[in-house]
Order: structure tokens, then sequence, then C-alpha cells
């Protein structure tokens, strides 16, 4: 990914600090979209300037700190995100290692560090975007070093794992790095009904509606409550 097309998110909530980001992100020619210090201002300035990356503090104004923000971005937004902060205790590794940040940097920051694990983020999730990528009746997933091409009506349903996705096919599944709500947006709607916020499944293979339980091959699956009618409108269609 060319750099200079790159836009960033700045979450700092030290002005100074932020500052210096700033003129450092300029000084590599990236393009800074904005600066802010807390949860709600971070959501509000990815949705009005769809950021390449966001740059994330873990301590910010309000009470949702850098790591709470991080889970909202994996969970609605698919925005890779690099840690840019001063707490480096056990503790908030942890935290930290829970969302699968695509960096993390220590403050002071090295500006070649700084440019590194930007690149790498921007490169992985240039590369996880096209792992996989719908080409009418197929599509592509990463498996180990190789992308292997699997026929969409193989495929029984995806299920969401954390920040990661398993698609489950009539011969094997596989573990792709992206969320659930990616992945789903990259299948074709037509062919595949979200069920739970868990689970999208293929309506050609379920076998039986049941005691709000789908049944997929061996597999039985919870229909969530809000789910329920948009399922029964599909299989109304069938």
């Amino acid at each position: 990914m060319d750099k200079t097309k790159s836009k960033i998110l700045i979450v700092e909530d030290e002005p100074v600090i932020a500052s210096d980001i700033e003129m450092t992100l300029e000084e590599l020619g990236y393009e800074v979209t904005d600066v802010v210090d807390c949860a709600s201002d971070t959501i509000e300035s990815i949705l009005k300037n769809k950021p390449d990356l966001i740059l994330l503090d873990i301590n910010l104004e309000d009470d949702i700190d850098g790591v709470m923000l991080a889970q909202n971005i994996n969970e609605n937004h698919q925005i890779p995100f690099v840690f840019l902060t001063s707490n480096a205790d056990e503790n908030t590794i942890n935290r930290v290692k829970r969302t699968s940040p695509s960096g993390f940097i220590l403050k002071p920051f090295d500006k070649r560090d700084l440019k590194s694990n930007i690149e790498i983020a921007l490169f992985s999730a240039d590369k996880q975007s096209k792992s996989i990528s719908n080409t009418n009746d197929d599509f592509y997933v990463k498996s180990r070093n190789s992308l292997v091409r699997v026929s969409i009506d193989d495929v029984l349903f995806a299920k969401a794992e954390d920040n990661y996705t398993r698609i489950y096919t009539s011969k094997k599944n596989y573990i792709l790095s992206s969320t659930l709500k990616a992945i789903t947006e990259k299948l074709p709607s037509q062919r595949f009904v979200r069920i739970h916020r868990t689970y999208v499944v293929n309506p050609k293979y379920i076998k039986e509606i049941k005691d709000g339980y789908v049944y997929i091959a061996d597999h039985q699956l919870p229909i969530g409550r809000s789910y329920h009618d948009a399922l029964f409108d599909r299989i109304n269609k069938l």
C-alpha cells in the first residue's frame, strides 16, 4: 500500500504528544485524518473520515480506555490499529493481546519504529482484505501459506471466534483472521443469512429448525432473537 495515500487517525489524550505524532506522520508522508482524545470522538471520526489505520493510546479522556475502544473497533469497523502507549505492565499487555492489535509501540517512540509498525500493519490489512474475494460461485481463503479456492456451494456456515472467523464447508473448515462481520460483507448476501451474532449460515444446508436451533449436518446452531424473523423470511422464500 502506498503510504502517501494512507490515512491515519490519532487517538491521544496528551496534546503535546499528539502534536508530535501528527508532525512525525506528516513528515513520513501519511495523511492525518484527525486527532481525538476520547472514544466517542474516535467513533465519530472513523465514520466521517474512514481512516486506513488508527494509532491508539490506552489512557483516554473518558471511562472507555484504548483497550475497550479497540474491542469496539474490531467488532464494528475492521480497521487495523497500533497501540502507541507508555503502559507496558503485565495486566495491560494481557488485555491488549486479546484485541489482536497490528502493532504495539512504547513511548517515547522512535520514528523508524513508528514507520515500520505502520507499514507492516497497512500491508497486513491489505493482504487480509484479499484473503477472501468473491468470484461468482467461488472465493479464496488463506490456508497456511497459500490461497485455497472454495466453492460457495460447499460452505455450510461461518462462526465468529473472537476476532477470527471459522468457515465450515462440506469437506473441512478454515480459520480466517477477520471478524464475522467483515467476512459476511464479502459473502453473497442472497445466499447466506445471519441467525445469531456468532453464526451466518447457508440456508441450503438447513435440515431442521426446532426449539430455537438450526440443524446443519451434525451441528446444532442457536437462533438469536433479533435474527429470528430474518431467518424465517428467507426460509419462506425458498
